[in-house]
């Protein structure tokens, strides 16, 4: 399949047969904007630190790429500039979407981590949930940051105004069935999900975007019993991982290349999903020679 190619039924006869799509930022914001609109920037001074930021203080240098509707602030792409040495980012995912949202700019060495993963969604229901797509926003920048970054009274309101708009849009009050948390698993009963659920995080090193597999294709599903480590990843997924709840070391990264982080919903089948998943995620730039290998980590 042409990487140029939009069309959406196509797209998911290619998940369907592969299993992965390749993510090179042009192509995956053509996707996004054939599926939910017109794109467009918010500078870096109309961003949440943007507005905050007083005279004499650091002025943020990202941007975002909006595409469709979204809450002020907030869009589908971070573009990441080489000056900002940390970003604090606050995500709505959107677990009807199959793009999820891009974190550009990253450079060998660079990290991510995901210090606070909540939310249920449901992964099976009878509405379709495809107008707005999953939603990211810088909520501040800086050096040594950490999870009180993501607590700052200025910037609440804003946060806030999405948090609203996400629990209108992505249909929180509908999520009854085959629920799931960030990590995969139904919270009333601890059941590990293997097909759907939770949330995978694609490295700059993978260049594609990962999917499960419908019930011809298990062995696309998460390996029994349904830890989301490295030693039951399916053998498809390669530079990519699962938010795990066992560790928050697990949930830190280093990046081996530079490009695109690309945090996404894990399931096969998109339409029918209800919910989201609130992520705070710290991205910091590394020291740009090439990091040692991480334990358990493929390549």
């Amino acid at each position: 399949m042409s990487t140029t190619v939009v069309d959406h039924r196509e797209l998911k006869r290619h998940i369907d047969g592969h299993g992965a799509l390749n993510a090179p930022p042009s192509v995956y914001m053509q996707r996004n904007s054939a599926r939910y609109g017109v794109q467009r920037t918010v500078p870096a001074s109309r961003t949440i630190p943007g507005r905050l930021a007083r005279a004499g203080e650091p002025q943020p240098r990202s941007t975002i790429t909006t595409v469709g509707e979204a809450p002020d602030g907030f869009g589908k792409q971070v573009l990441w500039d080489a000056r900002d040495a940390e970003l604090a980012l606050v995500i709505f995912l959107n677990t009807a979407d199959p793009y999820g949202v891009m974190i550009s700019g990253a450079k060998r060495s660079d990290s991510i981590e995901f210090v606070s993963a909540t939310g249920i969604a449901s992964f099976s229901t009878d509405t379709e949930n495809e107008g707005v797509g999953a939603l990211i926003g810088i909520a501040a920048i800086g050096a040594n940051l950490g999870a009180a970054a993501f607590g700052a009274a200025a910037a609440a309101p804003l946060i806030d105004a999405a948090a609203a708009f996400a629990q209108d849009r992505f249909k929180e009050k509908q999520v009854k069935t085959m629920r799931r948390d960030p990590f995969g698993e139904d919270p009333g009963t601890g059941h590990k999900a293997r097909a759907e659920g939770g949330v995978i995080v694609s490295m700059p090193e993978a260049g594609q975007i990962f999917y499960s597999g419908n019930d011809d294709h298990q062995d696309r599903w998460i390996k029994q019993p349904g830890l989301r480590d490295n030693a039951h990843r399916p053998d498809h997924v390669r530079n990519a991982y699962f938010l795990d709840k066992r560790s928050t070391t697990r949930n830190r990264r280093t990046a081996r290349a530079a490009g695109d982080f690309v945090i996404s919903a894990w399931d096969h089948e998109f339409a029918d999903n209800v919910g989201f998943y609130r992520l705070h995620v710290l991205v910091k730039r590394g020291n740009t020679r090439r990091p040692d290998p991480q334990p358990g980590t493929v390549e």
